[in-house]
This record gives structure tokens, C-alpha cells and sequence, in this order.
């Protein structure tokens, strides 16, 4: 990795905001204004409901649904957004006593998004009134065959709108208030839950999750949420989301990010392993020995969800050359992981990759972006395509099989015809002196947390002096010398990080981390030399 290591003016920051000279340096850093710092140190967690008329329309439309007796449809996602928004609102809907039903679409078989075929399954089933939760802006099709049937439809999304949308609802951040700008899927379904039950903690919970899994900016509404889920699940509710952390796991971004987030995608990834339908009412439910029974089978599927990730990444590795866009494919990539693959490569060599597995008769698969490549406008207009979604940063494709080298030649051809810079990837850290880590510095830094995404937290300690080392299977552990106390630096070796003898700069993360009765300072390597 190459690294540009900054030294920050920190003393006007921490007389002014109160702050230790960690979070200091951080603010600094990254060049926040007052307003985005207030918001980072604000430990007001509050959370507001909104009062768009657009949110207003459809809590008036659905308390219709309940006094006429009507059944209302869901129609959710498979990702752990999708999943948690069909979840909240599906709970809303019963708390008000109204009939409902829900589904989320097969990821392979199906597709994303609200279909013509299940809205006249629907309307066959008696369902008067059509929820979509963090879909069916692009629903276009669905939507028209819903009105020819005589079904009312209500959207809730927060994806881009990038045509009009012909619903006789629309919820969507862009026709809020400004404070809701950043919500997610079920973040919008929240909205319209509190408003029509109050705040539940358990939906609280849910959206705090999926602002996670869908890596939204953590600014906010969004980031009261997050702070707000959080607390709620340091008390174990809901049990369902209680049951996935790992035994002695604090809770806090990272957990949730690795080990709850990965568990509820794993699902819909897996198609062949599980049915996405199932995850709605394990995350509602109460029941100690359902939520137990289930969580078992989750880890399973996620455990071969991982295995599959990493030999088949390993496997992509080897098929990387020199050419500016990676295209890859192998019969034997499972279609579910390509995008977790295709995320990898991109962050190993930083350059837009596409990752794609045998589907049927066909080929499909997933892209992932760098830092200022717009991938969705590369391939619009690729007529090799017979399927094509996404936005910037991230692509689903598919095509026929005998097509497929046209393709690749398209793609490095398009590439050498657009110029398109794939430049060396520059992190920035923030320079400290070992001796002025502490425990009382690190939490003093925590009082951010959780950062929002595009803030820089990698701290450089410029000076550090190795006293020990430990080595096991997948970690190498060093001990840093330090004054208040000792300071261990963890080396994840999936991570390739290769060390000199006699390293003397130690890159990474601070945190505290508790393991039963040990408390200790950590920084986890991003790059040691």
C-alpha cells in the first residue's frame, strides 16, 4: 500500500470541542466543519418521525387497509436491508391488527425487485393494497400490471428515482425532510412504523442493522438510528439479531458489519442452502428454541457461504493479469459470492472488477468499483447484455455464454478508448507518537463512533518499538512498547500484509478490546514496515 502520513494542528480543536488529542487529530485530519462535528460528538439519540406529506399519505392509506379489512401485500429485498425492511413492516402491519402476507424474491431465479408475476399472484390471493419495502422505484412493469388489476400501490424505497414512478404512493428520502436524506430501506419503513405504532425498539433495532449492511452515510437520522440500535441491542433485543453475535462480541459497528450483517446476506446468496422467506419471521420472533434451531442452521449456511469465498477468491487470484478492468470467469464461481469476490479483487488492485459464474445456459455475475469509476455508465450500452443493473460502484450482468469473449474484448477495448485512469491507491493516516495512546485517549476517540464512511481513522504510529511476537494460524500478534500501558498490534494474515525485520511504523485502527476479564489497548494492521 502506499500511505501519506499527516501531521495535524490539533490545539485550537481541543480547547474548543473538548477533545483529547486522538479525536482531535482525527477532526483535523479529515477537515470536518462545526456542524459535522457537532453531529459526530452529539450524544443525543432521539429519534424523530417524519413529516412528509408523502409519509402522512401512505400512514393514511394503510389505517384505510385496517378499518376497510383489507389484505395487504409486502413485497421485500434479498439483501439484509430488504430483509430487515420486510421484517419492520411486516410487524407494523400486524400490530395494526391488518391481514398480510409478504415475499422476497428468489436473488437468481427471480431477480430484484417487485415482478409482474407476483403481483398477479397477489391480486389471485385477494391482496388489495401492494407495500414495497427498499424496492420499486424501478418496479415500472409491476406497478402498471398492479393498477390494470386494480391494486392500490404504495412504494416505499430509497434508491435512485431516475424516471417518474407511477404508484399511488411514493416514500422516498428525496420527498422528505432534509434530516432523512441518508435512510436506507428500512430506515423509510421505520418511518412509516412510527408513525403508525410508535417506536418499538425491536424495528429500532432492525434498521439500525440494515444502515449497516447497506454502508449507508452515517449522518443524520441515519446515524441516531445507528446509535439508537445499538444501545437497544446491548440489551439483547431483539433476541433473533442477540443470537448471531459471536459469545463475549461487544456491540458496536464492526460486529454488526462482520457478524450479523454477513449472516442475513448469506441467505440469499445461498439460494440452493435456504429460502430468504424464512429470515422474516426468525428476526420477529420470541421464541428461545425457534430463535435457537434457526440460528444454527444461519451459521451453517454462512460458514459454507464463507468457505466458498475464500477458495474461490483464491481461486480468482490466480486469474488476475495486467488488463486495466479484471473480467473473470469460471464455471465452477457459485453466482451468490461473485460480488464478494469481485469487492476483493477491486480492493487488492484496486481496479473495477467483474466477476462471473455459469448460470443455466447463460453466464451472470457482478462488478464492483474503485474510488471515481462509474461502472453502471461503462456498460450502459453494452449490446452483449441481456440483463444489466446497478449503480456506480456496483453491477449485476448477464449474458449468453457465446458472447462472452466479445465481451471481454469490448470491455479492454472500451477501456484503452475512454482513458480512464486506474491510478495507484493513496491512503491517508494520521501521524501519533506511541506514548500518546492511552486508554483514556482511545475512549475519549470512541465518543465518535460510529464513524461515518468516509472519514479516515487509520492512525500511524511513527515511532513504534516492537517488544514481542506471537504467532498462531491466522494472526500475528505484536506487543508495542508504550508508557501507559501495553499496547498489542494484531495482524490479520488474510490480509497479505508483508512485515520487514524490523518494522518501526505500525498503520491500523484503535480500539479497546475486551475478551472476559482482559482489557486491552489494539490497533488492528492495515500495513506495518
Amino acid at each position: 500500500m502506499i500511505w501519506n502520513i499527516i501531521d495535524t494542528e490539533t490545539d485550537d480543536i481541543g480547547a474548543r470541542y473538548h477533545t483529547g488529542k486522538l479525536l482531535s487529530r482525527l477532526i483535523a485530519a479529515n477537515g470536518l466543519n462545526p456542524e459535522q462535528i457537532q453531529e459526530l460528538l452529539d450524544p443525543d439519540t432521539d429519534l424523530t418521525v417524519s413529516e412528509a406529506d408523502c409519509v402522512k399519505a401512505a400512514c393514511e392509506r394503510i389505517l384505510k387497509a385496517a378499518r376497510q379489512g383489507e389484505k395487504v401485500f409486502v413485497g421485500g429485498d434479498y439483501d439484509a436491508d430488504g430483509i430487515c425492511a420486510t421484517a419492520i413492516m411486516k410487524r407494523t402491519l400486524d400490530l395494526l391488527k391488518i391481514t398480510n402476507g409478504y415475499y422476497i424474491p428468489d436473488r437468481f431465479k427471480e431477480g430484484y425487485g417487485l415482478s409482474k408475476q407476483t403481483v398477479s399472484l397477489a391480486a389471485r390471493k385477494g391482496y388489495q393494497l401492494i407495500i414495497t419495502v427498499d424496492n420499486g422505484v424501478k418496479a415500472h412493469e409491476a406497478i402498471a400490471e398492479a393498477k390494470r388489476l386494480g391494486m392500490d400501490v404504495i412504494v416505499t424505497d430509497h434508491h435512485k428515482i431516475e424516471e417518474t414512478v407511477e404508484a399511488d404512493i411514493v416514500v422516498h428520502p428525496d420527498y422528505m425532510e432534509d434530516r432523512y436524506q441518508y435512510l436506507c430501506g428500512a430506515g423509510v419503513a421505520l418511518e412509516l412504523s412510527m408513525r403508525l405504532c410508535g417506536m418499538r425498539q425491536e424495528l429500532i433495532a432492525l434498521a439500525c442493522v440494515a444502515s449497516i449492511g447497506d454502508v449507508m452515510p452515517l449522518w443524520k437520522e441515519t446515524r441516531k438510528i445507528v446509535r439508537e440500535g445499538m444501545e437497544i441491542m446491548k440489551r439483547r433485543i431483539p433476541r433473533s439479531i442477540a443470537s448471531m453475535f459471536r459469545g463475549g462480541s461487544t456491540v458496536n459497528w464492526s460486529s454488526i458489519a462482520f457478524q450479523i450483517v454477513p449472516k442475513l446476506n448469506s441467505v440469499g446468496r445461498m439460494n440452493d442452502l435456504s429460502n430468504v422467506n424464512t429470515l422474516v419471521p426468525f428476526l420477529l420472533s420470541n421464541s428461545p428454541e425457534a430463535i435457537s434451531s434457526y440460528t444454527r442452521q444461519l451459521e451453517h449456511v454462512n460458514d459454507v457461504r464463507r468457505e466458498l469465498s475464500e477458495t474461490q477468491t483464491a481461486l480468482a487470484d490466480t486469474m488476475v493479469n495486467d488488463d486495466d478492468f479484471i473480467v473473470i470467469y469460471h464455471e465452477k464461481f457459485h453466482e451468490g459470492i461473485c460480488g464478494l469476490i469481485a469487492g476483493r479483487l477491486a480492493n487488492t488492485y484496486h481496479k473495477p472488477a467483474l466477476v462471473l459464474a455459469r448460470h443455466e445456459r447463460e453466464i451472470k455475475g457482478s462488478g464492483r468499483s474503485v474510488e471515481g469509476f462509474d461502472m453502471f455508465s461503462f456498460f450502459s450500452g453494452f449490446e452483449e447484455l441481456s440483463s444489466f443493473g446497478g449503480h456506480e460502484q456496483a453491477v449485476g450482468v448477464g449474458l449468453k455464454m457465446d458472447d462472452l469473449e466479445m465481451f471481454k474484448a469490448h470491455v479492454a477495448q472500451k477501456m484503452k478508448e475512454t482513458a480512464i485512469p486506474v491510478n495507484d491507491h493513496v491512503n491517508t493516516a494520521i501521524a501519533v507518537k506511541s506514548d500518546e495512546i492511552s486508554m483514556d485517549e482511545i475512549m475519549d476517540l470512541q465518543r465518535a463512533d460510529p464513524l461515518p464512511k468516509e472519514i479516515n481513522a487509520y492512525f500511524a504510529i511513527t515511532d513504534a518499538q516492537v517488544l514481542t511476537v506471537k504467532e498462531t494460524d491466522k494472526v500475528i500478534k505484536y506487543t508495542i512498547a508504550n508508557a501507559n500501558g501495553p499496547l498489542e498490534a494484531v495482524l490479520y494474515k488474510r490480509k497479505g500484509i508483508s512485515v520487514g525485520e524490523d518494522p518501526h511504523t505500525v498503520i491500523g485502527t484503535l480500539s479497546i478490546n475486551r475478551w472476559r476479564s482482559n482489557v486491552n489497548m489494539q490497533i488492528e494492521i492495515e500495513d506495518i514496515y
